[in-house]
């Protein structure tokens, strides 16, 4: 394929460039009564017998404390205010054409992306090969969050006839999954506002909407940018309002106080299911747990107890009792369905309590102590893993921590004996992503240099066909090994009232806004 062009989708039509309106952005509550601290009788957004076309009010417990495309991961702001060379999301067999129209792979490791002729900012200026450039070097030079998606990325530069090229170290399959990770942002603005934080304070990005208030305590308005390259926003003004407590959010569309209320706890599915007026939303948010085994030290590097606690599982039972049914299996793969990597063929180890027992005795591990350690918010799924744990003769602590506490274990590594890693599939639906996590990092679980071919045999496989049988080989060792404990793939919950409609739930923690519309 190499020299081939890969054309995607022509340009729409373009629309009329407008200049940016006026935007105050504050880090305090600015964001006034009326508009984000709405009640249920006719405030904007609400459901009491609102016309076709009136403004949705979105209520979540995802928050942001800065508005940094580049400096963020899976964020709602970033898909709907800002723009990618090229985007795949839930459903895409291929990356779809963004802000850039076609791409060739020249070479094995350089790629050449065409520019979008029609895409402006939303200060209208026009969206440019130096701002492509810039935004990559600047996530790079600062090491901001999304540099993990282009580690591979040896140079950005801009090229002949408003193209860019990137040339990697290394040949990547799955680059172009990766660069739609990397939002673009206004080189000239970014600079003239001193960088991340005057940018967070003024935002302006390319995509269908821009967003005319912010508040971290409070939550982001989006209005439709008429110079918008694409189709038009269904509905005009947006309102994500930020509620952490589920309750409250829940509560907040009974009332009808907001139209949607995303990432509920699975109890929303029991609390709001069965009502007329209200529809709930349950798919594979694209977030696995992934709880990996420390092979490195005991009693792990033995694989008969490693064996042992993987037959201990029920996930099943722990779906009903923890989800309400709604979770996904994790069937004995790092892949989940619709994963490129996933194989069918591939079967999950069976639960056997009395067969974790006997492997147990023949290891001479009866009563060994472990530690299970994971995040605070996850506390219940992990005393449900460490119940079934010490059922079959294992002694478990659970060392469930904040956030920050696990993102430190995560990257410098841990000394427990099972972490949950977990994983998300947002935006790059290949199995190469959990992969990469077995055995990388500063203590790696797994040394093992059979599984290391396997690894490197993949990731740099430019054939798609090649790669995925070496994905799913890869897959077959790790169960054969038992480097993995499986359990379930995380619900996404959501609801909303019944005349919303236009928005898919199933890409994680990311809404994409600009579909969502009411019907009269």
């Amino acid at each position: 394929m190499i020299g081939h062009p890969v054309h995607a989708n022509g340009p729409a039509p373009s629309r009329p460039r407008t200049p940016r309106r006026g935007t105050i952005f504050t880090a305090t509550a600015s964001i006034t009564a009326a508009t984000l601290l709405l009640t249920a009788c006719g405030a904007p957004g609400s459901s009491g017998g609102e016309e076709e076309g009136a403004p949705i009010t979105v209520g979540t417990t995802v928050t942001e404390d800065a508005i940094n495309p580049l400096n963020k991961q899976y964020a709602t702001f970033q898909f709907n205010a800002f723009d990618a060379l090229v985007r795949q999301m839930r459903g895409d067999e291929e990356p779809q054409p963004r802000l850039a129209t076609d791409w060739e792979q020249v070479e094995d490791t350089l790629w050449r992306f065409t520019l979008r002729e029609d895409a402006t900012f939303h200060n209208g200026e026009p969206v440019t090969t130096e701002d492509v450039v810039f935004s990559f070097n600047e996530t790079m030079e600062q090491q901001f969050a999304n540099a993990s998606y282009i580690s591979t990325v040896a140079e950005v530069r801009e090229g002949e006839g408003g193209t860019v090229e990137i040339q990697t170290h290394e040949p990547d399959p799955l680059l172009l999954s990766h660069i739609g990770q990397i939002f673009i942002v206004p080189k000239d603005h970014w600079e003239e506002v001193g960088g991340a934080d005057g940018f967070s304070a003024d935002p302006v990005g390319s995509g269908p909407y821009e967003i005319t208030s912010f508040d971290p305590s409070s939550g982001v308005e989006y209005q439709a940018y008429d110079g918008f390259w694409g189709q038009a926003p269904a509905t005009e003004n947006i309102h994500v309002r930020y509620i952490t407590d589920t309750g409250a959010l829940s509560s907040a569309l009974e009332s009808g106080e907001i139209d949607i209320a995303h990432e509920l706890s699975p109890d929303a599915i029991e609390i709001l299911g069965g009502r007329d007026d209200i529809v709930v939303h349950n798919e594979f948010s694209g977030l696995q747990n992934m709880f990996q085994l420390n092979t490195v030290q005991e009693p792990f590097d033995d694989i008969r107890v490693r064996q042992a606690a993987i037959a201990a599982i029920d996930a099943p039972a722990m779906i009903d009792a923890l989800a309400h049914g709604a979770g996904t299996i994790e069937d004995g793969q790092v892949a989940a369905e619709g994963v490129f990597g996933y194989s069918p063929d591939i079967e999950r180890p069976p639960h056997d309590p009395d067969k974790a027992r006997e492997l147990l005795e023949e290891a001479d591990a009866v009563g060994v102590e472990i530690t299970l350690s994971g995040q605070a918010r996850d506390t219940s799924l992990l005393e449900s893993i460490g119940n079934q744990l010490d059922e079959v003769g294992f002694t478990t602590t659970i060392e469930a921590n904040e956030i920050g506490v696990w993102v430190e274990e995560f990257r410098n590594g841990t000394d427990a004996d099972i972490f949950y890693r977990g994983s998300s599939y947002s935006g790059i639906f290949d199995a190469g992503r959990p992969y990469s996590f077995i055995s990388t990092g500063e203590r790696p679980f797994v040394e093992d240099e059979e599984w290391d071919a396997l690894y490197e045999a993949q990731r740099n496989e430019m054939d798609p066909q090649v790669r995925e049988a070496a994905l799913i080989e890869a897959s077959e060792y790790v169960r054969e090994q038992g480097y993995v404990l499986y359990t379930y793939g995380r619900p996404a919950v959501s609801a909303s009232h019944a005349d919303i409609s236009g928005v898919d739930y199933g890409d994680g923690l990311v809404l994409l806004l600009d579909e969502a519309t009411r019907s009269s």
